[in-house]
């Protein structure tokens, strides 16, 4: 569990481990949030024929290359960083909130600009690639490596 300090001088709550099931919006402006332990899908090792599955996405921080599906992908600075957050942890679900914290901290842009550049680096990656990146509706973003 973490607790932070938005830029916005709101406080936030993180329950690391679980994941949002359920979003309501009630008419007194509440908002109401079930969340649950992540569903325990066995993930196979490896494929049928007994090499490792590749990751459909792999970053290299170092180099800032994106590799999809074995294509290197050079990114913008923006795309890059938001693309390497959400790879670096997996099943995690950020807010938009979260991502323009963790990413890019000084700028005051809308956090619908979260949206804009989640939509380019989908386009860049392709078709299968692209959906590791999904939307938690209500609430934000996450990668999803496919099994």
């Amino acid at each position: 569990m973490a607790v932070d300090r938005l830029p916005d001088g709101t406080w936030q709550l993180t329950l690391h481990d679980l994941e949002p099931v359920s979003v309501h919006r009630l008419p007194s402006d509440e908002v109401h949030i079930i969340l649950a332990p992540p569903r325990e899908e066995p993930a196979p090792d490896a494929s049928p024929a007994g090499r490792p599955r590749p990751e459909p996405i792999r970053i290299d921080t170092a180099a800032r290359i994106v590799f999809a599906r074995g294509r290197q992908l050079e990114l913008p600075r923006l795309e890059f960083d938001l693309l390497a957050h959400l790879v670096r942890h997996p099943q995690r679900t950020f807010t938009r909130e979260q991502l323009m914290a963790a990413v890019w901290p000084s700028c005051q842009s809308s956090n619908r600009t979260v949206d804009v550049h989640i939509a380019r680096v989908r386009r860049r990656l392709g078709p299968g690639p692209r959906d590791a990146i999904t939307t938690v509706f209500g609430i934000g973003y996450k990668y999803q490596p496919a099994p």
